[in-house]
């Protein structure tokens, strides 16, 4: 996510998050992953609106990992 400049110093934007014990809170998005990786996140707020963890699909943290779980053909062999 962008940084925003305030005042001569770098501020990184928040994320709207509700924890598993129902609390409110504006975290960054490094703290987003953490809380993420942990489990302590039920919803978090994105431009399209809130994301329910468990029902709306969230991004991996590394796309490679992802990559693996693929199953198919592979296309991409060298000819």
């Amino acid at each position: 996510m962008p940084d925003r400049r305030v005042r001569g110093r770098t501020e990184q934007q928040h994320i709207h998050v509700i924890t598993r014990d129902g609390t409110y809170q504006h975290i960054t998005p490094p703290a987003l992953d953490v809380l993420l990786e942990k489990n302590h996140i039920m919803k978090f707020r994105r431009s399209s609106g809130w994301v329910t963890i468990g029902i709306d699909p969230i991004r991996v943290k590394d796309r490679r990992d992802a990559s693996r779980e693929f199953s198919g053909p592979d296309r991409r062999s060298a000819c």
